[in-house]
């Protein structure tokens, strides 16, 4: 277990600052002011006792972004010019007014020095604490919250480094209650993502933690019922492709039938292919521009081709460079215009339908 002393250190740089080097009545002294001063170039990171703190506010935008607000009142505190230190009797009023902003009153800051010790007990380092108070105190989240929901993330086995990482990316993770939160793993697990896989996904597509039960039901309901997906081949979609979640079921349905029926691929294919992490509209250039091209053929009733197709991943796992010069064997110029020449057919194919229809309704 941490010390008092020990958990006290990630705010002791900052205290410091603001004890010795600028202001010398006690009551004045509030971390997030000290923040504020570096990342607008105040400090620099010269004193070896202060590096640390300068180095990490002068590496991070979001420590520039937390306090855009208190601009005004920091460029009024110091100038440039100002001699290091300098205190001005007339300023006195603006630099309280500035730090009532970043933490007001002494039980606030008993407040962030327990968030500080918990975060440290956790496992996180000075810097990554740091870094939590700073995304705690931008977004309006309350330091037992965001505990909470952190606490809950290393139980289900991420590690600091990608926590943070998370709701540095994605910081409406907080806003999930706990109870979400358990219930959206289990569901993952349920689908068939074991430990490993859990934690891959959940650090790589956090959203997964934030779509409803009842939207990820009507997706693996499409993939099952309508695709006809076996709980193993979904469970190795939900695991490459976690994105699919997200995702409208009609869309998915879609995307599966033009694989299916148009390209002529089964669900193994699509499964190992990863066709649900890729651009459907994409996936209809490349397969549209063989197709001119007869390079690609749709399969008959019983799947067999005058031609040997490629393998739907040579399309689509792939970068465009390389399907052009491997698989399509023409250039970037000629793929651009038939790309424009294919988006204007589809257009005037649309407006013929349109007329169509508002003639019959004549």
């Amino acid at each position: 277990m941490r010390t008092t002393a020990t958990s006290d250190s990630v705010l002791l740089e900052l205290d410091y600052i603001l004890g010795g080097r600028f202001f010398k009545v006690h009551h004045w002294r509030r971390p997030f002011l000290a923040v504020c001063l570096a990342a607008n170039g105040y400090l620099k990171p010269s004193a070896p006792r202060t590096s640390l703190i300068i180095h990490t506010c002068s590496q991070h935008d979001e420590w520039r972004t937390l306090c855009t607000g208190y601009q005004s009142s920091i460029n009024s505190v110091f100038s440039v010019d100002s001699p290091e230190g300098k205190e001005y009797p007339q300023q006195r009023k603006t630099i309280q007014e500035c730090a009532s902003h970043c933490l007001s009153g002494s039980a606030q800051n008993l407040v962030l020095n327990k968030a500080a010790a918990s975060f440290l007990d956790l496992g996180f380092s000075n810097a990554q604490v740091i870094q939590l108070l700073v995304l705690n105190q931008a977004g309006g989240v309350g330091f037992e919250e965001s505990l909470t929901i952190v606490s809950e993330l290393l139980l289900l086995g991420l590690n600091p480094g990608s926590i943070l990482k998370i709701l540095q990316n994605y910081p409406d993770v907080q806003r999930v209650t706990v109870k979400q939160l358990k219930d959206r793993a289990e569901y993952l697990r349920r689908l068939g993502l074991g430990e490993g896989s859990l934690q891959q996904v959940i650090a790589h597509f956090p959203c997964v933690l934030m779509v409803s039960r009842k939207h990820a039901d009507a997706v693996v309901r499409c993939l099952k019922e309508r695709c006809l997906f076996s709980a193993q081949q979904l469970a190795e979609i939900v695991r490459t492709c976690p994105g699919i979640l997200k995702e409208q079921p009609d869309e998915l349905e879609y995307k599966f039938q033009y694989a299916h029926f148009r390209l002529g691929v089964q669900q193994q294919e699509v499964v190992k292919s990863r066709l649900f992490g890729f651009s459907l509209s994409e996936l209809k250039y490349r397969h549209s521009f063989l197709e001119r091209l007869g390079r690609y053929q749709t399969p008959d009733k019983k799947g067999q081709t005058q031609i040997c197709n490629p393998k739907l991943k040579e399309l689509i796992n792939v970068s465009e460079d390389l399907f052009l010069s491997k698989v399509a064997l023409s250039n970037p110029e000629e793929f651009h215009v038939f790309k424009k020449l294919l988006n204007r057919e589809e257009a005037e194919k649309m407006e013929e339908e349109e007329d169509g229809e508002n003639g019959r309704l004549d």
